[in-house]
């Protein structure tokens, strides 16, 4: 809903809901209180429903873009259509949200971290305080800023406490990967086992697959076993398109395999990259995407 469509449903439910109850007061119109409720309130709903549809097919829409088409101009440019429209600064705010995730999955990371650190935090739903603090602290990993990794992941640490229990997995699992990140070079079997939990089952995202092999290469580059460092770090080449892990990748890769041997058919896409006797039975917790992340926008809650 853009600003001006946003307040003339505004100002129409107003008017027509203050003309219903003074006609009752005033000049006792044959109506009784009790449908003048159902009237105004069902007025109530259409409004919050004018509200939270465009927000649902936002996030549809751009799910779409980041994580299966990997367009991520579209997806920025989008978000930049609903920000400059958005009729409520919360609604703004959450657009801005996936703006800085837009340009992060784009690689431009020092775009996508001015934009988080600019967000109101005190306008969204602790999960998505989350989703910001996990963005941020990849950011900072990939630029090798140790410190600011450590302060987000203290900052995802304490808001845990304000989270609704049906979101606290996703907060554990976001803590646990991003702990494994940063002692990759103390402990990197965590590492892998981390990643094989939380990126290694299939889940219909193209964007999950290349993060795992990317996230593996990581692993592989800690160990010194270049060549199958090099064959993960093809595998997002040959398939990454513009998405951040190929452009990270072309950084690491040292041509020593064949690229174009790696490109994925699309059944190969959505089957498990894990050997069969690798195979884990946790319930996979995908963190690098919001498509797991139920609409928040209406739920209140007091922010700690």
């Amino acid at each position: 809903m853009k600003k001006r469509d946003f307040y003339i449903t505004i100002i129409v439910y107003a008017v027509l809901s203050t003309a219903l109850i003074v006609s009752k007061l005033v000049w006792e119109y044959n109506l009784d209180w009790l449908m003048i409720f159902i009237i105004v309130f069902g007025g109530y709903l259409y409004v919050r429903y004018r509200l939270t549809a465009p927000i649902q097919r936002f996030n549809t829409k751009f799910n779409m873009l980041v994580d299966y088409d990997l367009d991520m101009d579209a997806a920025i440019d989008l978000c930049l259509e609903h920000i400059k429209e958005a009729p409520l600064s919360r609604m703004k705010t959450i657009y801005e949200v996936h703006l800085g995730i837009a340009y992060y999955s784009n690689g431009e990371f020092e775009r996508a971290l001015a934009v988080f650190n600019d967000l109101d935090l005190g306008k969204l739903h602790s999960v998505y305080h989350v989703l910001v603090f996990v963005h941020q602290a990849y950011i900072y990993d990939h630029l090798g800023q140790k410190e600011n990794f450590e302060a987000v992941l203290e900052r995802l640490k304490n808001v845990k406490s304000s989270i609704q229990r049906r979101y606290i997995g996703y907060a554990n699992a976001s803590e646990r990967l991003l702990s494994a990140i940063g002692n990759i070079n103390e402990d990197p079997e965590e590492y892998k086992q981390v990643i094989e939990v939380n990126l290694g089952q299939p889940n219909g995202f193209v964007s999950q697959r290349l993060i795992y092999h990317y996230r593996l290469a990581k692993y592989y580059e800690v160990l010194g076993q270049e060549n199958e460092m090099e064959i993960e770090l093809a595998k997002v080449l040959a398939n990454g398109k513009s998405h951040y892990t190929a452009k990270e990748a072309h950084k690491l890769f040292k041509n020593t395999v064949n690229v174009d041997d790696y490109v994925f058919t699309e059944e190969e896409f959505y089957a498990s990259p894990l050997e069969p006797e690798a195979e884990v039975v946790d319930e996979p917790e995908q963190i690098e995407t919001t498509s797991e992340i139920d609409d928040v926008f209406d739920q209140k809650e007091d922010i700690q």
